[in-house]
């Protein structure tokens, strides 16, 4: 493989104990050259201890590389569903996943990203995740459970070669806050039927014990025999005023994030609609490509 086609490393590498996600809006009128400038400096002053990834909406993306666009690269559309649901776009032009093991070093590297980038972007949204032992959400739930193993993992995250923008990823990235008070009101067993897994072993439902308005059923969907597998490297995050999860999901076909988003809105032919939404809302919304190493070397060259 060459380094054309060489996903980010971050998309596939272990996971860091703590994580921070930076999604910014680009100032109108910055040229090319000043953004391509600011990336530059953020990559060059990236401490080698610390895990990096960068992302762009279809605008930025454009301007910086027009002639390497995923075929499907789309901004986020808000999707309204039954019962009054909806998932809000708040669609952004940059997005930076940074994680360390060591929260000194995130904190360098944090204000390094922020000291670039502030000259040509305004950071929109920031949210600190972590990872605990057990990858469990705040819910106690463990997450990301069904993703891909070993070498499914590629195919269900990153663009095949011979396709536009191949070793890259299409990224949904999203901000959820639970109602942490209202999901703890029910009993584990209500809980269980509203993931679709039982919380203390991690094990999925089965026949007639998996309903089918169950996260689990509403997102784990095949169409036409072909499984809507993504690759999820999801965080929780908390402090004393909210509590949730920065969903992030990478996916070969951004179809596939618009599928089980719209299968948990009701949106689908079942009508059937997600009991998770019920207790966690989605605050923020953005679709998203991760260019190869080498499209993104080529694009801030």
């Amino acid at each position: 493989m060459n380094i054309e086609s060489i996903p980010q490393a971050a998309i596939f590498n272990p996971r860091c104990s703590h994580s921070h996600n930076l999604e910014y809006q680009v100032a109108p009128g910055t040229t090319v050259a000043a953004l391509k400038g600011a990336l530059k400096e953020v990559l060059s002053n990236k401490p080698k201890e610390v895990e990096l990834l960068i992302a762009f909406g279809k605008a930025t993306w454009t301007q910086l590389h027009p002639n390497i666009s995923p075929a499907d690269l789309q901004d986020f559309q808000t999707l309204s569903g039954k019962n009054n649901h909806s998932i809000p776009s708040t669609q952004c032009d940059l997005y930076l996943w940074i994680q360390a093991h060591d929260l000194t070093v995130l904190a360098e590297a944090l204000t390094a990203i922020q000291a670039a980038l502030e000259p040509i972007a305004t950071l929109s949204l920031e949210v600190a995740g972590f990872v605990n032992a057990e990858c469990r959400d705040v819910t106690g739930f463990v997450d990301g459970t069904g993703n891909p193993k070993e070498d499914q993992r590629a195919a269900a995250a990153i663009i095949p070669n011979g396709e536009p923008g191949a070793g890259g990823s299409y990224l949904l990235a999203q901000k959820w806050n639970h109602k942490m008070k209202r999901f703890h009101g029910l009993s584990t067993h209500e809980q269980e039927q509203t993931i679709g897994r039982t919380k203390a072993t991690d094990i999925e439902l089965e026949g007639e014990q998996m309903p089918p308005n169950s996260h689990v059923s509403r997102t784990d969907v095949k169409v036409d025999g072909k499984a809507m597998k993504i690759w999820r490297r999801s965080s929780p995050f908390a402090s004393a005023k909210e509590q949730g999860l920065y969903f992030l999901g990478f996916s070969c076909e951004i179809e596939r994030f618009d599928i089980q988003l719209k299968r948990m809105l009701g949106l689908s032919e079942d009508n059937i609609s997600d009991r998770l939404i019920e207790f966690s809302v989605a605050v923020s919304s953005s679709y998203l490509f991760a260019p190869s190493i080498g499209d993104l070397a080529t694009a801030i060259s």
